[in-house]
C-alpha cells in the first residue's frame, strides 16, 4: 500500500521531535532585562563577565547593558526605563531621599580612585591648604576623599579647597595644567600622571569601604519578582567566584571588553579581586556613611534607618552555603 505524502510528512516529523534533545532556552524563553551602568571599567566587569560565560542566560536572563550617566540611570530606573542600575551610592542616597528604590548587592565595596598630587608633596598631609580636584560635591569621590583627609587629621572644609572640575580627564588636565595640587583619578589617569612624574599618593581604596558600584532596584521589583532577582545575583555572584579563580581568562575578557592593553587590564584586575566582595555585600558602617552625608546635605532630622536604603537578602540568600 502507497502512503500518502501528508501521513508521510507526519511521521518523519514525530521521529524528529521524538529525537530532539530535551528543551533548551531559546531567545524567546528568556526574560529580558536591562541594566543601567556608567562605564566600560572593572566595577560593572562582573556583569559583563556574568553574561560572557552565559551564566545570566542559565539563569533564563537575556541581560542588556545600557550605558548611561548616573542621572540618567536613576530617571530611568524610576521610571521603568530599564530594571537595575549600578551606581549604588547614588541609589542609596536615593533611598535615604524617600524615593523608592533600594541597593540589593554591591559589586565594589573598595572605591577605585588614587589621589595623585604635584611631585613636592609626599604624604596627605602635605595637602594642608592646597587645592584639590574633585568631580562633584557630594559624589562618590568627594565622599572618599573627606573620608581620607579626616583619617589623616585634616578638615575638608577648612584645611583643602576642593574644587569641582567634572570628569576624570578634565581632573587629569588640571593637574598637568598646575590649575590644582592635587586630585583623584581612576584608571588609566593613576598611571599616565605617575608616568609624568606625578606623586600618587595613594590608592583611597585601601582603608575605606564604600558602596561603589552594586545592583539597584526598584521596590516594587524586590516585592513583585523576587525570583528574578534571586536569578540575576546568583549568576553575578558566579561570575565573581569564576573571575577570582580563573585571572588569564578574566584578563582577557576584560581587555575585549575595554579595549585597553594587557598591563591596564591586569591592574584592573587586580584592583577588582581587592574591591569584589565574595559575599556580594558591604557593612553597614560603609552605608551608614553614605546615609549620613545625605542627612547633612537635606538637613535632615533624625536617623534614617539602613533598611530604608538597602536590602542584603537576596544576596546572603545566593552566597550562602
Amino acid at each position: 500500500m502507497t502512503m500518502q505524502p501528508a501521513i508521510i510528512f507526519k511521521i518523519v516529523a514525530a521521529v524528529t521531535l521524538a529525537c530532539s534533545p530535551g528543551p533548551s532556552l531559546s531567545a524567546e524563553a528568556l526574560q529580558e532585562i536591562k541594566i543601567g551602568y556608567t562605564s566600560q571599567s572593572i566595577s560593572a566587569f562582573p556583569i559583563e563577565f556574568a553574561r560572557r560565560k552565559g551564566f545570566f542566560r542559565a539563569e533564563g536572563l537575556d541581560v542588556l547593558m545600557i550605558v548611561m550617566r548616573t542621572n540618567i540611570i536613576m530617571n530611568a530606573l524610576l521610571t521603568r526605563g530599564i530594571d537595575y542600575g549600578t551606581p549604588t551610592t547614588s541609589v542609596i542616597r536615593g533611598a535615604a531621599s524617600d524615593l523608592p528604590v533600594k541597593a540589593v548587592a554591591v559589586l565594589t565595596g573598595r572605591p577605585d580612585y588614587f589621589l595623585a598630587a604635584k611631585k613636592e608633596f609626599k604624604t596627605v598631609k602635605d595637602l594642608k591648604g592646597k587645592r584639590i580636584a574633585i568631580g562633584s560635591f557630594g559624589a562618590a569621590a568627594d565622599l572618599v576623599l573627606r573620608t581620607v583627609l579626616q583619617q589623616e587629621g585634616l578638615d575638608p572644609e577648612r584645611d583643602v579647597v576642593r574644587l569641582q572640575m567634572g570628569g576624570g580627564d578634565s581632573r587629569f588636565a588640571a593637574l598637568v595644567a598646575g590649575t590644582v595640587d592635587a586630585t583623584i583619578l581612576n584608571f588609566p589617569f593613576n598611571l599616565q600622571a605617575g608616568t609624568l612624574g606625578f606623586n600618587v599618593l595613594l590608592w583611597l581604596g585601601e582603608g575605606v569601604e564604600m558602596p561603589l558600584s552594586g545592583v539597584g532596584a526598584r521596590d516594587e521589583t524586590i516585592q513583585k519578582n523576587p525570583g528574578q532577582l534571586i536569578g540575576l545575583l546568583r549568576a553575578i555572584h558566579r561570575a565573581v567566584v569564576s573571575a577570582k579563580a580563573n585571572p588569564d581568562d578574566a584578563v582577557q575578557a576584560f581587555m575585549q571588553w575595554t579595549r585597553v592593553d594587557r598591563e591596564l587590564a591586569t591592574k584592573s584586575y587586580e584592583l577588582g579581586t581587592k574591591s569584589w566582595p565574595d559575599n556580594l555585600v558591604i557593612a553597614d558602617a560603609a552605608v551608614k556613611a553614605v546615609v549620613d552625608q545625605v542627612r547633612a546635605e537635606l538637613k535632615l532630622k533624625g536617623p534614617i534607618p539602613l533598611d530604608k536604603v538597602r536590602d542584603w537578602s537576596f544576596a546572603e540568600k545566593v552566597t550562602s552555603k
